[in-house]
């Protein structure tokens, strides 16, 4: 008995909508590992919150957020290319840096964060798979 292909039609009728992405990488310096508590509860350990919250002050939505990395110290942030600066992007990163290094650890001001950010680095990079690289 012969098997017969039966005809079929493949319907690639689709629209895609999306916005260009931007991962901001962000190296604490320190373990972040512990800082996972909510920060609007007044508990200590609230700084990955505390970093969410700067972001959203820097005029950026964060999209999606990546674990933590390199024992802790290191975390991806995807957010939409145009809520970066028109005319250089360096001028939002420079302010985020800065931002994030102002959530002092040990200040009055900052009693939900126990880890020592005050030296963190801020950099940007599109969206790309290096298999070599995947963790």
């Amino acid at each position: 008995m012969a098997i017969t292909k039966n005809n079929f039609a493949l319907n690639q009728n689709y629209e895609l909508f999306g916005h260009e992405v931007t991962l901001i990488v962000v190296d604490f310096i320190s373990d972040m590992r512990a800082e996972v508590n909510d920060c609007s509860d007044g508990t200590a350990l609230g700084g990955l919150d505390l970093v969410r919250k700067t972001f959203e002050q820097q005029g950026l939505t964060i999209l999606a957020e990546g674990p933590l990395q390199d024992t802790g110290s290191q975390k991806n942030y995807m957010v939409r290319s145009d809520s970066l600066d028109t005319l250089s992007s360096t001028t939002t990163v420079a302010a985020l840096e800065t931002a994030l290094q102002a959530l002092d650890q040990s200040s009055d001001d900052f009693p939900n964060i126990t880890a020592d950010i005050t030296g963190a680095q801020v950099a940007t990079s599109e969206m790309g798979i290096l298999t070599a690289a995947i963790v």
